[in-house]
């Protein structure tokens, strides 16, 4: 068996509804992860389920200590728990997951040596058909809208709503202002190129959902992401900063 790698990593998941799959989903997180890593922890971030859910992972959470679970107590949306799980976080690199597990968790320790020392990890699907016709198109038009409002910035990166690979050190630099589940990671990858970090790309495959629907793609969630977009366009025009910095 290969050596277990010395570096460390924060796994994020958020959890809403997914009582079909949650279990099934952490374990074999903490099964790949234990495999190929000394130190490491999964953040789960239940977004106020109503199902059995959260029931679950209190049960995982009290079998493994490297497994630490907190509750929104209302649905926040994705966007705001993945935010939650990266200040929580604590190890050198952190990355966040669906908990229908769309990135394989076996391949998360070739793509941290692949990172090398760029400060962000941008991961792109390398096919993906969108579950519903809905869902493909409100893609689409949201891909549209930030090559409008962002083209230096999107430059070379189409998608930004799969999967990021983050070194702890950049976080708190390029947490944003957004909130929706659909500009909270494009505006962290913007902040980051904004500010001259090292960012990266690399394709890999995509692992559809095979049970449940997910729960993104609402009406809400869409206006709420333009809405974010534009903002974030006007801070840059406006002259954007560092978090903390002050004219």
């Amino acid at each position: 068996m290969p050596q277990k790698s010395e570096k460390t990593i924060s796994v994020i998941i958020p959890v809403y509804n997914e009582e079909k799959i949650v279990e099934q989903s952490i374990i074999q997180t903490y099964e790949a992860l234990d495999r190929d890593f000394n130190d490491f922890e999964i953040i789960l971030i239940d977004d106020g389920s109503r199902d059995n859910s959260l029931l679950i992972m209190k049960e995982i959470v009290n079998k493994y200590t490297n497994i630490h679970l907190h509750l929104n107590h209302i649905n926040l949306n994705q966007g705001v728990s993945i935010q939650r799980g990266f200040a929580l976080s604590k190890n050198e690199y952190v990355l966040h997951n669906g908990i229908d597990l769309p990135l394989n968790p076996v391949v998360i320790r070739e793509l941290i040596d692949l990172m090398d020392d760029n400060d962000l990890f941008v991961l792109q699907r390398n096919i993906y058909s969108g579950a519903t016709l809905w869902r493909r198109m409100v893609s689409k038009a949201n891909i549209i809208l930030r090559k409008m409002l962002f083209p230096r910035l999107s430059s070379g990166i189409t998608d930004m709503n799969f999967v990021q690979i983050y070194r702890s050190r950049i976080i708190k630099m390029v947490l944003p202002l957004a909130k929706s589940p659909a500009f909270t990671t494009p505006e962290m990858i913007f902040r980051a190129r904004f500010f001259g970090l090292k960012v990266a790309t690399h394709y890999v495959n995509f692992l559809a959902r095979n049970e449940g629907n997910g729960s993104l793609g609402k009406l809400h969630d869409i206006l709420w992401s333009t809405y974010d977009m534009i903002r974030f366009r006007f801070l840059l025009w406006m002259g954007l900063k560092k978090h903390g910095e002050t004219k």
